[in-house]
């Protein structure tokens, strides 16, 4: 059972889909809302410091690693591995961003998993899918204004691209409705933005990427 003091990041897939669509929707011309996604990993980072990464595994395993510069104490990741299974990394040697948070799944879970350390307030940062749809939004309101006509025209649209993205069928139309109310219709790249949401298993007959587990 969760710690009631611990903030638990969103489910894997939920982060997954609702940043990899972000990573499409700013390739395609959208804004830039901090998230970035290579291979398997999905990565947001607000700027100032405060980042975490979502790396997925083979078998339905993901562990998700953070630091938040406001809230967060740095910790040793051998504390933070305490009691982890022996599929996830131990040497994190090469990690270039600090560390003070680590949370694993595994296949069949219904949340995550975590060592007995103490919870880090800065945590509460992997919260930031839940935001994107008001981030998107707000995009919207300050291109074509607060007229009455956002809410009921924009959001089926968007409703309906988050909805082919967690069913693995995300095509350029959606996209490219969605993006012409983020920006001017000539700077819109449809395309563009098929090919990211193709490269992270939005697409129909794509596949999410996945490390494979060694252990």
């Amino acid at each position: 059972m969760a710690d009631r003091g611990r903030h638990l990041p969103p489910p894997p897939d939920h982060t997954w889909v609702v940043g990899s669509l972000a990573v499409a929707l700013e390739e395609g011309g959208g804004p830039g809302l901090g998230y970035r996604r290579a291979g398997a990993c999905l990565e947001y980072d607000d700027g100032s410091g405060t980042h975490w990464q979502l790396v997925r595994l083979a078998g339905g395993r993901a562990v998700v690693t953070g630091f938040d510069v406001d809230y967060s104490e740095e910790r040793d990741p051998a504390e933070l591995l305490a009691g982890a299974p022996g599929w996830l990394p131990r040497d994190w040697s090469g990690l270039t961003e600090r560390i003070a948070f680590c949370y694993w799944w595994e296949h069949g879970a219904d949340e995550w998993s975590y060592a007995s350390c103490p919870p880090d307030r800065g945590a509460k940062v992997t919260g930031s899918p839940y935001d994107v749809e008001e981030r998107l939004f707000e995009r919207v309101w300050e291109r074509v204004g607060d007229d009455g006509q956002v809410a009921p025209e924009f959001t089926p649209q968007l409703d309906a691209l988050l909805d082919a993205a967690f069913e693995g069928r995300v095509g350029e139309d959606g996209l490219g409705a969605v993006l012409r109310w983020l920006e001017d219709a000539r700077y819109v790249r449809p395309a563009a933005a098929l090919a990211a949401a193709e490269g992270a298993g939005l697409t129909p007959g794509s596949r999410r990427p996945e490390l494979p587990v060694t252990a």
